[in-house]
C-alpha cells in the first residue's frame, strides 16, 4: 500500500517526536525534518498546505529549542536550523503563491477581515454595537480612514501609485467632428496674389518732430532764446501744465543738455533748483563737484508742482500731435516716470 505525503504527516505529529538529546541526535532530527517538508511540496504547489505551516513552524520551534538546552553549541547545529528554518519558509510562501481566493474556508472568515480592516482604519472604533440607527451607522461608516488603507495597500501591493485619478471632466456626449476645410494651394491658382508693400528709403526716415537731437536742440534754443543769461525755475522750466506726457519729455531732454555740459543745475537760495544755459568762458571755480541726481515724477507729483508754483503756460512750446494726445488721458490718471 503506497503511502501519501498527507499520512506520513499525519502519523507523525508535531507533538509525538521525541525529543532529541545530544548532538548527532538533533542532527538527525533537522534531517528528519527537511525530508518531511520535501515530501509535502507538492501540497504546497496546488496550495492545499495551509494547515500544515503553523504546524511545521512549532515543530521547528521545538528543535530550535533542542538547541538551546543542548550542554554541547557547535555552529553546525545552527546551521542546521538556519537551512530548516528557509526551507520552512519558502514552503509556506509557494503555498500562499498558489492558494486560491476563496479556498481559505475557516482560516479568515470575511466578518474576521472587516473587524480588522475596521480596526485598522479607525483603532477606537470597537465592536459593532447592536440596534444603530442609520444616521449613526453613517458616522461609524464616514470615521473610518480610508486613504490608510488605500496607503497600506499601496506600500504592500505591486500596484503603482495612480498621482492623477479622474482629473478632467467626463464626457457623456460623443463629441461631434466638424467639417474639413478644404485648403487651396494659392500657388497654383491664377488668385491675386498678396504681396508686402514696398517700402523705400525716404519711408524709414524719422518725423523731425519725434527726433530726440532735434528736440533736445530745441529745448537748448528756447532757453537761449528767451533767458540766455538769467537762471529759470527748473520746475517751471520743463513743467508743461497741459501735457503730463510732455512733462516727462522735457525733463528728458533737459537731462541731456545737463548731461552734455550745456546746461547746469544749482540750488537757489530759497532751496528750489534753477536751470541756467552755461557760458563759453571757463568757469571760475574748476573744483566744483558735478552731482548725479534720480528724479522720479508721477502724476501726483505734476499736478503738485503746477499747484504750488502757479504754472498756467507751459515755458517750452506745447506739441501738437494726435499721438500725444492720446498718451497725455491715460498719463494724466495714474502716469509715472523717472529720469
Amino acid at each position: 500500500m503506497s503511502v501519501t505525503p498527507e499520512q506520513t504527516f499525519a502519523e507523525q505529529p508535531a507533538g509525538n517526536h521525541i525529543q532529541p538529546s545530544t548532538q548527532n541526535d538533533i542532527a538527525l532530527a533537522y534531517e528528519q525534518y527537511k525530508k518531511e517538508m520535501t515530501k509535502l511540496e507538492s501540497l504546497a504547489q496546488r496550495g492545499e498546505a495551509g494547515p500544515l505551516v503553523l504546524e511545521r513552524i512549532k515543530e521547528l520551534k521545538k528543535l530550535f529549542n533542542s538547541v538551546k538546552n543542548s550542554d554541547v553549541k557547535e555552529l553546525s547545529m545552527f546551521m542546521n536550523d538556519s537551512e530548516a528554518l528557509l526551507k520552512t519558509t519558502v514552503f509556506a510562501s509557494t503555498n500562499a503563491s498558489n492558494m486560491d481566493f476563496g479556498d481559505l474556508g475557516g482560516t479568515l472568515p470575511v466578518e474576521d477581515f472587516l473587524q480588522a480592516a475596521r480596526r485598522y482604519m479607525n483603532p477606537d472604533l470597537g465592536n459593532d454595537p447592536v440596534g444603530l440607527s442609520a444616521d449613526e451607522m453613517h458616522d461609524r461608516f464616514n470615521s473610518l480612514d480610508w486613504g490608510k488603507l488605500g496607503a497600506l495597500f499601496y506600500l504592500k501591493g505591486k500596484t503603482p501609485v495612480v498621482s492623477h485619478f479622474l482629473y478632467g471632466p467626463l464626457a457623456t456626449k460623443r463629441r461631434r467632428i466638424g467639417p474639413r476645410t478644404r485648403r487651396v494651394d494659392d500657388t497654383k491658382s491664377n488668385i491675386a496674389k498678396t504681396t508686402a508693400q514696398k517700402v523705400s528709403a525716404s519711408d524709414l526716415q524719422d518725423d523731425p518732430e519725434q527726433n530726440t537731437t532735434h528736440m533736445v536742440r530745441a529745448v537748448f534754443g528756447v532757453l537761449k532764446k528767451k533767458d540766455a543769461d538769467t537762471k529759470v525755475n527748473l520746475y517751471k522750466f520743463f513743467v508743461n501744465p497741459h501735457s503730463f506726457a510732455q512733462t516727462v519729455e522735457n525733463l528728458f531732454y533737459t537731462s541731456f543738455l545737463v548731461r552734455d555740459g550745456k546746461f547746469k543745475v544749482t540750488m537757489g537760495p530759497d532751496n528750489i533748483p534753477y536751470v541756467e544755459q552755461v557760458s563759453d568762458e571757463p568757469a571760475e571755480d574748476e573744483t566744483s563737484l558735478m552731482t548725479h541726481h534720480i528724479a522720479l515724477l508721477d502724476g501726483p507729483a505734476w499736478r503738485a508742482l503746477i499747484d504750488n508754483f502757479n504754472i498756467t503756460e507751459s515755458y517750452i512750446p506745447h506739441r501738437t500731435t494726435a499721438e500725444q494726445s492720446e498718451s497725455d488721458s491715460s498719463d494724466e490718471s495714474d502716469g509715472g516716470d523717472q529720469s
